[in-house]
């Protein structure tokens, strides 16, 4: 069963609530109460909940989980509850201490709750438990988590075997609806059902149950099992009351389906492709496919078995889509054709497809991607026909598609040949598609910033109406108003830090009606955003009282003061007087409200003015708070005005227009001017305000006009977002259109002040904050203010990885380690989690294995190797990643090890009578320490011991001075170093003084040659005869002579391996051999050199003339030139010539020849058809090349120009085809340049179905299946720039003609016959078409024509003669062929004979036929069950008779389990394998038309 979960899905199996000691615990400790989730717990602490607050419950639980292992667990939760309830995971078996393997996350936006749990296994299956905790109550839920093992535990199963052997095993274990194969692995069945019976027994002792009471484990069993099973199952459990059972069963079953259809979506499913959803088996494998995806698709999915969740996961869907679709594209062959589109999310790589095939990146497609994931680009390289098609584009369900057309090159000269490639490049959008990147990645940006702020601001309005519910006041007091008393001693204390806080004050009522009141105030800096306002505000809950207020100013002051007189709260630092704020906008300003309850009272006021006042003021007569701090006497505060400082108004400006102004510093008092002119202080008076309300008022001075801040004030640049790294400086700055404007900064809306470690400054319009060190809590969204003018910019603080400069320097340092022992790379770093950590070696990444072990931490991570190899030497990396950036460090490990051996093969240096000199080559792998020594030994071949020669310094050579002439030698090596001794490496017998001499060494080569000197160079022989060279002779010979003559002195060798002649003659040319001399001898003469010269160098020749082009095809063309002229000292005569060729649109020239040619002329051919070249010409000598010599123009590679004509010199114009035969029509012509080639019929274009081919000097019309309507004259016409020709050829296809229709004869003079006959069918079809008449009489046995190519339908045959028979034929003839005769009836009648008959004696036949009868019967039969029974009679019959073996009466012809043959009137039966069901009576029938026989037998079959 698949189902799909919502969210508050019912308790999988194994989850469960708490245990029966955790019940008791919680019985006691508080109420329990149920969720609507089903499967969790709440328990309320308290009896009665106060008004507004609830415990914690769970929204979405977490699900159970089946996970197969090393794969990735996660748990999920969202709860709820006020206050806010702190979440806690836990599991019923072991601890979660291990973070690497349990880490719990928060996710702030959606109030989720994850419990992630990596590379899962056997250990990590439990039951998980998830509590959210507060003041008022805890909610608990369970999900359990299944582990899926791969692969045989054989540890394990032999454990639980025996545990099952010990009747331990658990008795969800032995259930019948859970298959138990996955834990016993190869447990004989028969051993299984042993333990079953066993464990049955047990059951049944430990069972202990009530008179009448049904085992729950009854239903669980009979739930799942069929009918047929009900009775066992009663009896095994008791149940007698059938009819009650099934009633129960029959609810128990509607109230599972009731609870799956309330928590969980059925899907519907079937083993067919053509469903929305389908499930079908694949060997041992499930597979549930969706069809057609759509968003509402995503969810999580569950598969259930017999009530049993095995599996589950959660399925997600992208919501990306295609913003700029691929377009279609049109690209000519040999072009790159480009598909591009745009997505709405980043996304890393789209699948491309082309013609129903998945695009790989590749030498045909290029694949990119740009650097935000938006844009994305197919290319596909050199298009050709076979490109051309459908190519589509999928991005998560969505997908896009378009045509490439690749359009075929209309040159006709490059038809059959292979084209150039283009460097071109087709299609595209032709949109700025980095605009449109940009565009939507600003819009994602501005979404999330949206989604963020919208999540701020719910949390912010939540935590409001908390905040208003505890400050909501309680119902006022009823006592006597007129005698109580009250005194308000709240305290506010400024700290100078930015912290305010206030003690907290109660109030109390006392006899008869007297109430003490206390203003409580808290005022403390909140931890999250928009605190600060909320923690200002002040209640008051007195009812009556009087006090005294303290208006006294001390410049020292603490800043603390009691309520004033009417209850309200004081304010930490001076108030100006006179400063009227309507009390009901104070009330609507949640963050600023003061509440006052108190209704009547008296007070007095004392106004002296005391510098050394602490600023302390008891409530007055109405119960108001006194000023926490000195105070401006004479301020009179009316029930509906509030004092304070900094606060914010709305004003009308003179042009009409609403702003917002801010009070920067303390009122000044107010001015009232009296109509008389007189001013004065002191005197209160009555106004009514905008709203209607009386309030009072004391005039303190003169009242001055308001000053307007013009509202003009503009930004010219705004903040930018910004990017910066922790720890690293950062710099925010916006410029105004006034210098002289002043601004406010804040951070996440909090007001931004010098303390908060930010510098702040102002340079004429220019405004800068900077922060020296960011820090991650100065992430956030930054806003300037002024003038009611605002500009915001996001400070995006990163963390990425880093490591400390000495840490990474020590970790850079190499590890040297010995082989076989352990070693650790450790490293620490700082970075924002979580952070991804991998280690590499040489490239490959490290996991865990038995030698490999990596530690993580949130602070460092370390990498431990055991056992370490000599392979493991090589480059160690780690390479930390999160999201804001990757880090890596490169350290080196050395494993040191015994080198390995010398490497061979030996060289022998020399080989003397009284040395041995070798050389070899160091070992493969030093182990990591350089070579110190090579250890010798040697033993001459026949003897049984070694000599050992000792150590000799790390130089793979040795010279061995004691040997005996003849003698031979083997040799054992071995490399020694600081961490020991290699193996040994035994070098061949080598022998001290045998001859061998060296290989020949190749020519000499002339260096240079002058009239006096020729220098000469070699190199050293390939085989040096196993000793070193000594030195070379070198001989030379005159040209012409047979004689060889030294060099250089014989005893004298050469010792370089070069030489300068000197003993030349001016003029003659010489070549040289060289022999190479060892301590055997000489070798044999090397080769000779080339002929040289022996004169000074030439200069090289000057340009050829005349150079030009003699002919040209459109393979080849030939070139013609004159020698260059030669110029004493300047240029010297040519000896040969280059020929060098490029096409146009190439800038290397190709050379045409490899070796110089002699001749003057010259053919350049495998040219391209109609391509344009540029060619070159070189001379050269002895001197070197000249300078080359182009053509004036290009080339271009078509013969001359002709006029077209016909080559043909028998060219048919008119051809006879066969109807469904080909008509091939072959023209050959000259013409140049190539001709336009036009074929028409009837001097109409062609129609497709015929092909035409078209060649440089030929052309061919072809109908591979001819229809008569092909019938026509077909012309061809050839033309080019220099005229034209054409040709017509008639082609008549046609078929043999179908006969004529009846013919009649007439007979209209006597002595003739008029033969009358209907047209052929094919008449009107063929005008070609004409009749024969062919004619034959009696006497006559033969045909002969009478009338031929007759074109009308009637023929009179003349000399027809009385008495004889006549007979005609007309035949229907066209240019193919001839049909069939049509048959005249026969005319006149012949004269006939009377028929001689002969009279023969009857003869009597012998009649042969014989009735069927047997010759052998069928006789008893007894056979052994499973071995074969043959059965078998002889019979006889002419006719040959039919044959039926019946078994039982019971016709066994037509049943394959029985062999029955009949060759040569020998019947058998046979069975292969008999069995009980073959005993019976056989019998067998042959009749035939002469009667009918049968033979009967039985058999009898052996147990």
């Amino acid at each position: 069963m698949w189902k799909k979960s919502k969210v508050t899905d019912q308790t999988a199996t194994g989850q469960g609530g708490p245990s029966e000691a955790e019940q008791e615990e919680e019985k006691k400790a508080g109420i329990k109460k149920r969720s609507k989730v089903p499967g969790v717990m709440i328990t309320q602490f308290i009896e009665v909940l106060p008004e507004g607050k609830s415990t914690p419950d769970f929204l979405r639980k977490p699900i159970a989980l089946t996970i197969q292992e090393g794969k990735l667990a996660i748990f999920k939760a969202n709860v709820c509850g006020d206050p806010k309830p702190e979440v806690t995971w836990g599991r019923a078996k072991g601890d979660m201490s291990d973070t690497e393997t349990f880490q719990k996350k928060y996710d702030e936006a959606t109030g989720e709750y994850t419990l992630e749990i990596h590379r899962v296994s056997g250990e990590e299956a439990d039951t998980y438990k998830c509590y959210a905790i507060n003041e008022y109550g805890k909610a608990i839920c369970t999900a359990a988590l299944n582990v899926i093992e791969v692969g045989f535990k054989k540890k394990k199963a032999m454990e639980q075997l025996e545990d099952i052997g010990r009747g331990r095993v658990n008795q969800n274990f032995i259930r019948p609806c859970v298959r138990p194969s996955f834990v016993l692995g190869s447990v004989d069945p028969a051993e299984f059902r042993k333990l079953l019976r066993k464990r049955k027994g047990v059951d049944k002792e430990e069972a202990v149950k009530e008179p009448g009471e049904i085992d729950e484990r009854f239903w669980e069993i009979i739930m799942s099992a069929d009918r047929k099973d009900y009775e066992r199952i009663c009896a095994e459990f008791g149940v007698k009351d059938f009819r009650v059972m099934l009633k129960k069963l029959s609810e128990k079953k509607k109230e599972r389906q009731e609870e799956q259809a309330k928590d969980g979506v059925m899907i519907p499913y079937s083993d067919e492709e053509e469903m929305k959803h389908s499930l079908k088996t694949v060997g041992k494998k499930l597979i549930f496919s969706v069809r057609d995806l759509k968003a509402e698709d995503a969810g999580l999915y569950q598969v259930d078995v017999e009530e049993v969740n095995l599996f589950s996961t959660d399925f997600k869907i992208p919501t990306v889509d295609f913003i700029v679709k691929i377009q279609e594209v049109k690209a000519k062959e040999r072009e790159d054709a480009m598909f591009e589109c745009v997505l709405s999310q980043p996304w890393p790589r789209i699948k491309w497809m082309g013609k129903n095939a998945t695009l790989e990146e590749g030498e045909k497609y290029t694949i990119t991607v740009s650097e935000d994931k938006l844009i994305h680009r197919l290319l596909i390289k050199d298009c050709s026909q076979l490109d051309k098609g459908i190519y589509s584009a999928a991005a998560g369900i969505k997908t896009c598609s378009a045509w490439l057309i690749v359009e075929a090159d209309s040159d006709p000269a490059s038809h059959g040949k292979k084209k150039t490639r283009k460097t071109t490049q087709a299609g595209g959008t032709g949109l700025d598609l980095g605009k449109l990147a940009q565009e939507q990645q600003e819009k994602l940006a501005k979404e999330r910033q949206e989604q963020i702020d919208a999540a701020n601001k719910a949390r912010a309005e939540e935590e409001r109406l908390a905040r208003e519910a505890l400050l909501a006041p309680p119902p006022p007091d009823t006592g006597d108003g007129d005698s109580g008393e009250g005194g308000d001693s709240g305290e506010g204390k400024d700290t100078g830090d930015g912290k305010n806080k206030s003690k907290s004050g109660s109030n109390k009522s006392n006899d008869g009606g007297k109430s003490v009141g206390k203003s409580v105030g808290e005022m403390k800096d909140s931890e999250k955003e928009g605190d600060d306002k909320k923690n200002k505000k002040s209640t008051d809950d007195s009812d009556k009282g009087k006090g005294t207020s303290n208006y006294d100013i001390d410049p020292n002051a603490n800043g603390e003061g009691d309520g004033d007189s009417k209850g309200r709260k004081g304010h930490p630092g001076p108030l100006i007087p006179d400063t009227i704020i309507d009390a009901e906008k104070e009330r609507d300003d949640k963050y600023k409200k003061s509440t006052d309850v108190s209704d009547k009272g008296k007070g007095a006021s004392n106004n002296d003015i005391d510098p050394n006042a602490n600023g302390e003021g008891d409530g007055d007569s109405k119960g108001r708070k006194g000023h926490t701090g000195p105070l401006i006497p004479d301020t009179v505060i009316d029930p509906n005005v509030k004092s304070g400082t900094g606060e914010t108004e709305e004003y009308i400006d003179a042009a009409g227009m609403h702003s917002v102004r801010t009070r920067q510093g303390p009122l000044l008092k107010d001015t009232v001017i009296d109509p008389n002119g007189q001013s004065g202080t002191g005197e209160t008076e009555e106004y009514t305000d905008a709203s209607g309300k009386h309030s009072e008022r004391t005039r303190q001075g003169p009242l001055l006009k308001d000053t307007v801040i013009d509202p003009g004030v503009q930004f010219v640049s705004g903040l930018s977002n910004i990017h910066a790294l922790i720890g690293q400086p950062a710099e925010l700055m916006c410029k105004l259109s006034n210098d002289n404007c002043e601004g406010t900064w804040y951070r996440n809306s909090k007001k931004l002040t010098a303390d908060d470690g930010h510098i702040m400054s102002r340079d004429g319009a220019n405004h800068k904050l900077v922060i020296n060190r960011c820090q991650e809590e100065d992430s956030g969204k930054y806003r300037f203010e002024a003038d009611g003018r605002k500009t915001e910019a996001m400070l995006n603080v990163e963390d990425p990885p880093r490591f400390d400069p000495d840490d990474l320097s020590a970790f850079s340092q190499p590890v040297i380690v010995k082989v076989g022992n352990s070693t650790t790379f450790k490293l620490p770093f700082v970075g924002r989690e979580p952070m991804k950590i991998q280690w590499y070696r040489k490239g490959e990444e490290l996991l865990d294995d038995n030698t490999t072990k990596i530690e993580k931490s949130f602070t460092q991570s370390r990498l431990l190797l055991s056992k370490c190899q000599r392979k493991d030497t090589g480059e160690i990396k780690i390479k930390l990643k999160n999201e804001h950036g990757t880090m890596e460090a490169i350290s080196r490990l050395i494993v040191l090890d015994k080198p390995t051996a010398p490497q061979g093969p030996v060289e022998v240096l020399e080989s003397t009578a009284s040395c041995i000199h070798i050389k070899w080559r160091a070992p493969k792998d030093d182990g990591g320490c350089p070579v110190i020594n090579y250890n010798l030994e040697r033993q001459q071949v026949g003897r049984n011991t070694w000599k050992k020669l000792g150590d000799i310094p790390g130089v793979p050579e040795y010279k061995d001075n004691d040997v005996e002439h003849g003698r031979k030698y083997c040799y054992r090596i071995r490399v020694v170093t600081e961490e020991g001794v290699s193996e040994m490496m035994e070098t061949d017998d080598l022998t001290a003084g045998t001859l061998a001499f060296p290989s020949s060494p190749a020519p000499p080569k002339v260096a240079s040659a002058f009239n006096n000197c020729i220098n000469l160079t070699w190199s050293t022989p390939t085989d040096t005869g196993e000793s070193r060279i000594l030195g070379y002779n070198l001989e030379k010979r005159k040209k012409g002579s047979n004689l060889w003559s030294p060099v250089n002195p014989t005893d004298e060798p050469i010792q370089e391996k070069k030489r300068a002649v000197t003993d030349v003659v001016a003029g003659n040319e010489y070549e040289f051999r060289v022999y190479a001399i060892n301590v055997s001898g000489l070798s044999e003469p090397s080769s000779p050199s080339e002929f040289i010269f022996a004169k000074d160098p030439k200069n090289p020749p000057g340009k050829v003339e005349d150079l030009k082009v003699a002919d040209t095809s459109y393979t080849a063309l030939s070139l013609s030139w004159n020698k260059p002229t030669e110029e004493v000292g300047v240029q010297d005569e040519a000896k040969g010539y280059f020929i060098e060729v490029r096409q146009a649109e190439c800038i290397d020239w190709t050379r045409c020849n490899v070796t110089p040619i002699i001749l003057t002329t010259f053919t350049v051919k495998s040219l391209k058809a109609m391509a344009m070249y540029w060619i070159r010409v070189i001379a050269i000598n002895d001197g070197g090349e000249g300078v080359p010599q182009d053509l004036d123009n290009y080339i271009l590679a078509m013969p001359p120009p002709v006029r077209p004509c016909f080559t043909d010199n028998k060219m048919k114009s008119f051809m006879v085809v066969r109807a469904g035969n080909s008509v091939r029509i072959l023209l050959n012509f000259e013409a140049s340049p190539w001709p336009e080639v036009t074929w028409l019929k009837d001097d109409v274009p062609l129609l497709k179905r015929v092909n035409i081919s078209n060649s440089e000097s030929s052309s061919q019309l072809l109908i591979t299946s001819s229809e008569r309507s092909d019938s026509g004259i077909y012309t061809i016409v050839v033309k080019n720039l220099v005229g034209q020709e054409s040709f017509s050829v008639e082609v008549r296809v046609t078929d043999d003609p179908k006969p004529p229709g009846p013919v009649e004869l007439e007979e209209n003079v006597p002595g003739t016959v008029t033969v009358i006959w209907e047209p052929s069918p094919d008449e009107k079809r063929d005008d070609h078409l004409h009749y024969s008449v062919s004619k034959r009489d009696s006497t006559k046995g033969s045909w002969s024509t009478v009338a031929d190519r007759l074109f009308n339908n009637k023929f009179t045959a003349c000399n027809i003669m009385p008495g004889r028979e006549y007979h005609f034929r007309v035949y229907a003839k066209n240019d193919m062929g001839m049909s069939a005769p049509s048959e005249s009836p026969t005319w006149g009648s012949e004269r006939r004979k009377d028929t001689f008959v002969v009279n023969m004696p009857a003869y009597k036949t012998c009649d042969l036929r014989t009735a069927p009868a047997f010759l052998v019967p069928l006789r008893q039969h007894t056979a052994p069950k499973g071995y074969e029974c043959y059965m078998s009679c002889a019979i006889k019959g002419n006719p040959k008779p039919r044959v039926t073996w019946y078994r039982n009466n019971i016709s066994l012809n037509t049943n394959t389990n029985y062999l029955i043959t009949n060759i040569c009137g020998v019947c058998s039966l046979l069975i292969l394998r008999v069995t009980p069901k073959d005993w019976g009576e056989y019998n067998i029938q042959i009749e035939s038309a002469l009667g009918r026989a049968e033979s009967s037998t039985k058999l009898t079959v052996r147990e």
